[in-house]
């Protein structure tokens, strides 16, 4: 497995994925190894959760460059080029050894893709932000470079509806082979993230959250595209209607700024900012939780933060271009629409009767996904024979 960054260089959906991803087909008897790009603990290899990990030094950390490419082939074909059966690589990571495919004749190429660059080029312009019109070209390099190399692939792997939808239509579906794209939904683990609603009054004491209230949560990166702000001006608007608490789980560039718009929008005794959490915690404050609120401004692939949050039992109500299952606990919204978004929130938090059971469907859960993953390898392998 290819991949430039996991959870030990800092905590991110594709992280996440390809690391449970990882773990799970190790388990299942897969003699799976990773080589990725060096952290400041991790240099060399190592044996993670029984997972071996090659990580490359002196090539920059949780990032795609020459170096990288060059120097992740160049490992791959001193130590596993004669013993491999497959290369999977998460997005762009194996783009290093496509130029020399033709020597790996007996080696198998899976891609798995979180999103597409066509999607974030589209998702930059309408965020209508300086930095968005300014970064993408960037994009339209990247996904000039996706087309070259998408169809060298034996199979491309999309992670969700959306990012499944963006590769069926132009201009990917004029260059990814049909027989060749398939979905594979992200999959979370459902024993972790699970209703726990024994240790609320536990997980209140443990962050100083006042009792009786409604509890809001929001669990992702703090950047401006993940819609944190639109949350924050939606909850202005209930502030007087109901006894809510809003609590967000994360950390990033923007975090400074949400704390003082928190401040100027008389929030500031409602709303606890965590920093980042690991999932264990996460896992054990949403099943404290009422409602998990997710506005981003973002073309979603399908994000991990809903799913867990549905396994968790938590309502959601969530940004109506992020594409996921049907369920009567989802509410699909215009993100900028605080005053109707406002009325909603209030409406599910007055709900009489309070849902707490999990309904994320089984095939969004890890077990199945892995098993779908092995069984994609196996069918690729008989196919060539």
């Amino acid at each position: 497995m290819f991949t430039r960054s996991l959870p030990m260089h800092g905590v991110g959906g594709m992280e996440v994925v390809a690391w449970d991803l990882a773990q799970s087909l190790s388990r299942l008897g897969c003699d799976l190894e990773i080589i990725t790009t060096e952290t400041k603990e991790f240099k060399g290899k190592h044996v993670i959760n029984g997972v071996p990990i090659h990580f490359i030094e002196g090539v920059r950390a949780g990032k795609y460059s020459r170096k990288w490419w060059k120097r992740s082939k160049e490992i791959f074909d001193l130590n596993y080029k004669e013993k491999c059966d497959c290369v999977f690589s998460v997005s762009t990571g194996a783009y290093g050894l496509l130029r020399d495919k033709m020597s790996y004749n007996d080696i198998d190429f899976v891609i798995q893709i979180h999103g597409t660059a066509w999607g974030e080029l589209i998702s930059k312009l309408k965020s209508r932000t300086l930095k968005g019109f300014l970064t993408w070209p960037k994009n339209l390099s990247w996904m000039f470079r996706d087309l070259v190399n998408y169809n060298n692939f034996d199979r491309v792997i999309s992670i969700g509806k959306q990012v499944s939808d963006d590769l069926s239509k132009w201009p990917y579906a004029k260059i990814i082979a049909p027989d060749k794209h398939i979905m594979i939904k992200n999959g979370i683990d459902h024993v972790l993230f699970s209703p726990n609603e024994v240790i609320k009054n536990e997980v209140l004491e443990k962050y100083q959250i006042p009792k009786n209230k409604k509890l809001i949560v929001t669990a992702c990166r703090l950047h401006e595209q993940k819609g944190v702000l639109n949350c924050l001006r939606t909850l202005e608007k209930i502030k007087d209607d109901i006894q809510l608490f809003y609590v967000v789980v994360g950390s990033g560039p923007q975090e400074g700024y949400l704390k003082k718009v928190t401040n100027e929008l008389g929030l500031t005794d409602r709303v606890l900012f965590t920093g980042s959490l690991s999932r264990p915690q996460i896992a054990e404050l949403e099943s404290a939780c009422d409602l998990f609120l997710f506005l981003t401004d973002r073309v979603e692939g399908l994000p991990l933060n809903v799913l867990e949050a549905s396994a968790v039992g938590l309502d959601i109500v969530i940004s109506e271009q992020v594409k996921l299952f049907d369920s009567i606990r989802i509410t699909s919204v215009n993100p900028k629409e605080y005053a109707k978004n406002a009325k909603i929130i209030v409406d599910k938090l007055s709900a009489t009767e309070s849902l707490t059971n999990a309904y994320l469907p089984s095939e969004y859960t890890l077990d199945y996904t892995a098993e779908k993953y092995l069984e994609t390898i196996c069918q690729i392998k008989k196919e060539q024979k």
